[in-house]
């Protein structure tokens, strides 16, 4: 864009000067070459803006349908652990005191992950001022090594 105006600078200049020594026919057609410069600069301006914003709003589009499929993940995995803590709550009031132990520390482990997960999915909500793709790269990343250790 600067080099648009830059050249229609030039082309001003050089008609300016060209314009008095030059015949009407000349100055006209010198004239007309300067405002069809003009124009070809207001068209790509126009055209640069209107490719830039339809950019902005796929790249938001883009986002938000990240941000329901990340939701919708962050839910399941929420109801799975959820489904695990309830089981782990019967067997351990079932557990001997040794099993117990180990089936609590386990419990305490799937509270946490539900907190990250909590914490992950009031995230998603607000504007993320970091990169969109890592945030998503990570909770993806961290929600599927939720899974294996379950698993």
């Amino acid at each position: 864009m600067k080099k648009s105006i830059k050249l229609i600078a030039v082309l001003c200049a050089i008609g300016a000067f060209s314009l008095t020594s030059c015949s009407r026919s000349e100055k006209k057609e010198a004239a007309d070459e300067i405002q069809n410069a003009q124009e070809k600069v207001e068209d790509t301006a126009d055209n640069t803006a209107t490719a830039v914003k339809d950019a902005a709003n796929e790249t938001a589009d883009d986002i938000e349908a990240s941000r329901k499929e990340l939701k919708a993940k962050i839910e399941e995995r929420r109801d799975k652990i959820n489904d695990e803590l309830d089981e782990l709550d019967g067997k351990i009031k079932k557990a001997t005191s040794k099993e117990k132990a180990k089936l609590e520390a386990r419990r305490d482990k799937l509270k946490s992950n539900l907190k990250e997960l909590d914490n992950d999915m009031t995230e998603i909500g607000k504007d993320i001022k970091r990169d969109w793709k890592q945030f998503k790269s990570d909770l993806n990343d961290k929600i599927d090594a939720m899974q294996e250790k379950i698993d």
